[in-house]
């Protein structure tokens, strides 16, 4: 749900309990003006063809190469957009290597009230879950 329209194509966004900005270019059917009644009830009303392809597909962040503060920001920006595309979980590709991106990823998703659970796939220990 559109909660408000700000400067320069940016607009605050309620998904659930969260509450972020993104770019106009995110919202489906960003071409009609989300100030406009008739436009947001048109697309509550219509099921989203982005939600459709969620349900198909997990969406899946490859964090190899990056530093630690470098790949919680993508971390991050990954969850908002999961939750903006309506998705249940998010694949984090982390690798296993000397475990410092996976323990920082951990730490921060412990403490984030969107996260419902997290932990390493049993047959890739170099994959976190994570679901909201």
């Amino acid at each position: 749900m559109i909660v408000e329209a700000g400067r320069s194509d940016q607009y605050r966004v309620r998904v659930g309990n969260v509450t972020t900005w993104c770019r106009g270019e995110d919202l489906e059917g960003a071409a009609e003006s989300p100030r406009s009644k008739r436009g947001a009830r048109a697309r509550r009303e219509e099921p989203s063809a982005s939600a459709n392809r969620v349900a198909a597909t997990t969406p899946r962040l490859d964090l190899h190469g990056l530093r630690v503060e470098d790949a919680m920001a993508r971390v991050i920006e990954a969850i908002d957009r999961a939750l903006v595309d309506g998705a249940d979980r998010l694949e984090v590709v982390h690798g296993k290597g000397s475990g410092r991106i996976r323990d920082e990823l951990h730490r921060r998703l412990a403490s984030m009230r969107v996260v419902v659970s997290f932990g390493l796939d049993p047959d890739n220990p170099g994959v976190t879950w994570v679901h909201f």
